[in-house]
């Protein structure tokens, strides 16, 4: 199921952004005119959207992060400038890759002060797509991540890529569940990694 689209991305005059939280961060894949580390708020980043192709497949879909809202909340991520000439084609070439989200308009804090705040576009997963697999007891959602894996590759290395550029891009930006389930998953990993030293 394409991404559904709230905002029109078509007949662009003038420069769009979009915001990334998941994997645009380490894997954007198209061409854009500047790239901003900042923030948008009134949300949380969760795990809770399931992958039936990059990170898992029909029979054990992986899990992903979505947006959920949170007025108190605040994500961290990166601001992708794009043209004009190029964000139809960008668009085109994001509702395929994000299967099932919605695309909606939200303001960017850059994290640079100088910077302008900016309205982005992003992309976000809801209980009406029928790949939204909703929240569960951590452990449950390690045990996925650590053992799915889909056409993209394993889901724990979307999870630890994650993890690795939340560290490197944003050291101050809190994320507990993003980290829990990284520490939990490393742990369940590696649990495997032993049993099967043991054969």
């Amino acid at each position: 199921m394409p991404a559904q689209t709230e905002t029109s991305v078509s007949c662009v005059k003038d420069n769009v952004w979009v915001f990334g939280y998941g994997s645009l961060i380490w894997k954007p894949n198209f061409k854009y005119e500047k790239v901003l580390p900042g923030s948008i708020e009134g949300v949380s980043r969760k795990f809770w959207q399931g992958s039936r192709d990059h990170r898992g497949t029909d029979e054990k879909p992986g899990r992903v992060a979505t947006l959920v809202e949170d007025p108190q909340g605040k994500v961290c991520g990166l601001g992708f400038e794009l043209s004009p000439e190029e964000a139809e084609a960008t668009f085109n070439y994001l509702d395929d890759r994000e299967t099932g989200y919605k695309l909606k308009q939200v303001i960017f804090y850059p994290c640079d002060p100088s910077q302008s705040i900016q309205k982005v576009l992003v992309y976000t997963a809801t209980e009406s797509n029928p790949d939204f697999l909703g929240p569960s007891p951590l452990t449950e959602m390690a045990d996925c991540i650590a053992t799915c894996e889909g056409h993209s590759g394993p889901n724990s290395e979307y999870l630890f890529n994650l993890a690795h550029m939340m560290r490197l891009l944003f050291p101050a930006c809190v994320d507990e569940e993003l980290f829990l389930l990284e520490e939990e998953v490393k742990r369940i990993k590696n649990g495997y990694i032993k049993k099967n030293e043991k054969r």
